[in-house]
């Protein structure tokens, strides 16, 4: 048995874009005629009595798909989410089309049992620390320049590198490359400062009490302050998506990255944690931006050598 929503979009807005940089004007594309754009979201209850597994599908060729599911985000065609918490969940979807965004109106659903089998991953854990449990990470460099694990707080990647599959240091071959484009460096903080001054850059809690909840609170970025929203581990694809919430990160390279929301774990064990983001082509050419991370339960009980 199925519950399945069914909705037509509802064009919010499309408009023409001109050039500034010279007398050269450019249309959109022709927008898709509302008619044409479909899509369904379904509760799957013969998986889930209590409605926790819902299919998203996009029925319309030729746009992007947005999805917004509260808890995470997707631009897949055909998604399946899982949610293990009972409780109601907004869901959003937008349409990338040739003539710009289409949105529809969003759709509200009932989750009415907990299943907390979609969260108990091993990485669902070592991230959280369990259902009921909530679990505090900072960033691996203090206010007096040390890097307790790490050699410093932050490592730099191919864009095809991802998930390390045998550990904290991409070794060559096949082990976290994942295409062409595949490299690393690990710059030790003390020989390059320059990477981020020294500090206390707060704490990133992430919780699975009641729900997927994430809070960040940024000390050395005023502008963000404390955040609070929710998070999704897509523990196959070794991705991270957080709502409402951007992850640790320095000043210097806030601009030189599109999204701090969608993540790239390149591993987790239960004290250590490397998390990367896309650098933009324009800050000194594309890569990812590996943060460094130890759970504060570790960097309080450390002891130097």
């Amino acid at each position: 048995m199925k519950t399945i929503y069914k909705l037509s979009l509802l064009l919010v807005a499309i408009g023409l874009i001109y050039s500034s940089c010279d007398d050269h004007e450019y249309e959109m594309g022709s927008k898709l005629a509302i008619d044409k754009i479909d899509f369904t979201i379904e509760q799957d209850l013969s998986i889930d009595a209590g409605g926790n597994t819902v299919i998203l599908t996009s029925n319309t060729p030729e746009i992007i798909p947005i999805w917004d599911y509260g808890t995470g985000k997707s631009n897949r065609a055909i998604d399946t989410i899982n949610f293990a918490f009972a409780g109601e969940y907004v869901i959003k979807f937008s349409a990338m089309t040739e003539g710009g965004v289409v949105e529809a109106d969003p759709v509200t659903i009932t989750v009415t049992e907990d299943n907390f089998n979609y969260v108990q991953n091993p990485l669902w854990i070592k991230l959280s620390g369990g259902v009921g449990e909530s679990k505090t990470w900072v960033l691996d460099l203090d206010e007096n320049g040390v890097s307790k694990y790490f050699v410093g707080p932050q490592y730099f990647y191919g864009t095809d590198n991802g998930w390390l599959e045998d550990g904290n240091e991409w070794s060559g071959g096949s082990t976290g490359c994942y295409g062409d484009d595949c490299w690393n460096w690990s710059p030790d903080w003390q020989g390059n400062q320059w990477l981020m001054e020294a500090g206390d850059y707060g704490t990133m809690t992430f919780s699975l009490d009641g729900g997927p909840f994430v809070s960040v609170n940024h000390l050395m970025m005023p502008s963000l302050g404390e955040e609070n929203g929710t998070y999704y581990l897509d523990a196959n694809a070794h991705t991270l998506t957080l709502t409402n919430a951007e992850m640790l990160h320095n000043q210097g390279n806030d601009a030189c990255v599109d999204s701090w929301s969608s993540i790239r774990i390149f591993s987790l064990t239960d004290d250590t944690m490397q998390l990367g983001v896309l650098r933009k082509d324009s800050c000194d050419g594309a890569a990812m931006l590996v943060y460094n991370f130890i759970s504060k339960e570790y960097s309080d009980n450390w002891v130097a050598e």
